[in-house]
């Protein structure tokens, strides 16, 4: 009775565990460093969903944008024929991102 009294704790204690890891966004910036405004395509592939989020933008000279994505999501600067491939209903996820999102990139801005 005490040993399945115990596994059972144990079962408990790695439940809350497995739950309790953050899946709060991490929050950062792209920066432009252009002269130029920069008209900005991000892909992004996130775990556990389906499918991709697409997203443009312009970012002025010097300029910043926030982004927020979960940690894992793979980001991709795509190009014109990428965004063609992902509306037709294709993936570019295989393919090598801008950026995979990772727990130390809080805050952090990176240069386009």
């Amino acid at each position: 009775m005490k040993t399945k009294s115990f596994f059972t704790l144990i079962l408990i204690f790695a439940v809350i565990a497995c739950y309790s890891q953050s899946t709060e966004p991490i929050k950062f910036k792209i920066k432009n460093t252009s002269i130029l405004p920069k008209k900005v395509t991000l892909i992004s592939y996130t775990p556990g969903d389906n499918g991709n989020g697409t997203q443009g933008y312009w970012i002025w000279p010097g300029g910043t944008k926030e982004l927020s994505f979960k940690v894992g999501t793979k980001l991709f600067l795509a190009n014109q024929k990428e965004v063609n491939t992902v509306m037709s209903g294709n993936s570019i996820e295989n393919g090598k991102p801008y950026l995979i999102v990772k727990k130390e990139d809080q805050d952090k801005t990176f240069i386009l």
